[in-house]
């Protein structure tokens, strides 16, 4: 005869069934957690996506910026020296002469 050990084989069944529900449904909870921030990414991107497109554009560029020149058109009319006349100590020498004339040697 049968002692009832069936019940208590239905109650760990259930047990079983009842826990595997419950992590079923963390992971549910879990990845609708997952695309919530998904979509909240999105969105956040769609707004900073729409403030660039709605921003007033740049300024326009210099004008002077607009027209080529070249290296003869940039010598500086005062001085005869090129615009460009060096970066840091080298701008502030003094112990070179400035020269307003080529220099060759050999040549009258």
């Amino acid at each position: 005869m049968c002692g009832g050990g069936g019940k208590k084989q239905q109650q760990q069944q259930a047990q079983a069934a009842a826990q595997a529900q419950e992590q079923s449904i963390a992971l549910q909870r879990e990845q609708m957690a997952m695309q919530q921030e998904q979509m909240n990414t999105q969105q956040a991107q769609y707004r900073e996506q729409l403030a660039i497109s709605n921003a007033p554009p740049p300024p326009a560029p210099n004008e002077g910026a607009m027209a080529p020149m070249s290296a003869i058109e940039s010598v500086d009319a005062a001085t005869g020296q090129a615009m460009r006349a060096g970066t840091g100590r080298r701008k502030l020498r003094t112990d070179m002469p400035q020269m307003t004339t080529l220099a060759i040697p050999g040549a009258a």
